[in-house]
């Protein structure tokens, strides 16, 4: 046998440091299966996605089942528990998200929704017509991405090592609102939080008591900050003292995925990511 890579399926997600989408898997839809097999493709599943194979042998039955066009479906499940925490767009209940490769625009690149990273344009009803008949979609858990690809005659006929298709998914990282608890007497003084890449500012905000009692100073972004797997911000905090700086803490710890809420910041409800310190 000899096989050639039909298409490609690459799965990003900005979150991580190697910008490719991790802990999940991307399977054929159970009413898919029996078309995959028919047309003699083989799907193999990647690390980042997967491939859609064509046994060269067998281009003829495959052609003839892609006439005029073949449609699969494919559905990404996340393995993990956080995965909603960092990722964007955020879905609502009965809804998930949708690509397909129907309407690709030249200067897209083989990418399967219209902006850089996936919005509120991919998110359908699970009641939508283009999602009727998957079963899979009737039982928890639900995938976190549909992908439907239709595959016409012409492709298999041309098909060569070279022009395989390459689809690609790109989603987006969640952004909050960083606000910061300090507690303890070394924060009596003035402080200030500073980003040593001087990019982003913090507010203080007025100091508030805790469920335990304890008061605390309490500083906030300026503006929502991405969630990352290894943060790239560099926040120190930094006390004032009679016209002297001293830098407290070099680095501050960072908000990680699960930590945050929903909380109403100057007017408006947005994601508020919260980090305690005592010192």
């Amino acid at each position: 046998m000899s096989y050639l890579t039909l298409c490609s399926i690459t799965l990003r997600h900005q979150y991580f440091s190697d910008g490719l989408l991790q802990q999940g898997r991307l399977v054929i839809a159970t009413e898919s299966a029996a078309a995959l097999h028919n047309a003699q493709f083989v799907f193999k599943p990647t690390k980042q996605g997967g491939l859609l194979l064509l046994d060269t042998a067998r281009r003829d039955i495959a052609a003839a089942c892609c006439d005029p066009l073949l449609t699969l479906h494919m559905l990404w499940y996340s393995t993990d528990p956080q995965f909603g925490s960092y990722s964007a767009p955020a879905v609502p209940a009965n809804r998930l998200l949708y690509c397909n490769n129907r309407d690709l625009q030249p200067e897209a690149a083989g990418r399967l929704h219209a902006a850089a990273t996936l919005g509120s344009a991919e998110l359908t009803e699970l009641s939508a017509p283009e999602l009727a008949g998957l079963s899979q979609l009737k039982r928890l858990p639900l995938p976190a991405l549909v992908l439907t690809l239709d595959i016409k005659r012409a492709a298999i006929e041309h098909l060569t090592p070279d022009n395989a298709a390459a689809y690609s998914v790109q989603f987006g990282c969640r952004h909050s609102i960083w606000r910061y608890y300090l507690c303890g007497s070394s924060f009596a003084s003035p402080l200030t939080i500073a980003d040593m890449a001087q990019q982003q500012q913090f507010v203080q905000r007025a100091d508030i008591t805790l469920a335990n009692g304890r008061r605390a100073k309490v500083f906030e972004s300026g503006q929502p900050l991405m969630l990352a797997q290894f943060s790239p911000y560099r926040f120190a905090l930094v006390s004032r003292t009679d016209n002297t700086e001293k830098i407290l803490i070099k680095r501050l710890p960072v908000a990680a995925a699960g930590q945050f809420d929903r909380a109403v910041v100057n007017g408006v409800e947005s994601n508020v990511s919260e980090i305690y310190l005592n010192y």
